[in-house]
């Protein structure tokens, strides 16, 4: 069965399914403490959050996080930790979206709980 689900899925699971649901990228190291508050915050809410704490450029990690088929990708800039946002990016769309951490950690619930098949271009955030 576990065999069927990769193969339909191709390794890009839903939220609720993936082995780590959000992975955290800071731009740059003077967000790092922001970025591990945001990640202790979630894994206190049992999600599967990482901070990529790599020496690899900014786009890299980027890289890194679709080829791991991560669904959420949240990048964290100077800007964000003002307005303490986060930029909410999914795996399977290139688009970017500046969510309120409230409302992300809200639209985060809500695909976990609804079991949402949040792994297609044509599923949108409910923010």
């Amino acid at each position: 069965m576990i065999s069927f689900l990769i193969e339909f899925y191709g390794g890009a699971f839903p939220t609720w399914m993936a082995p780590t649901q959000v992975q955290i990228v800071p731009v740059k190291d003077e967000v790092l403490p922001y970025a591990n508050e945001i990640a202790s915050k979630l894994r206190g809410d049992l999600f599967r959050a990482h901070v990529d704490t790599t020496d690899e450029s900014f786009n890299k990690k980027i890289r890194n996080a679709v080829t791991h088929k991560i669904p959420n990708i949240w990048i964290i800039g100077m800007k964000e930790l003002e307005n303490r946002t986060i930029t909410w990016r999914r795996y399977c769309s290139k688009d970017q979206t500046a969510v309120g951490i409230d409302a992300a950690y809200g639209a985060l619930e809500e695909l976990r709980a609804g079991r949402l098949m949040d792994n297609f271009a044509d599923v949108a955030l409910t923010l």
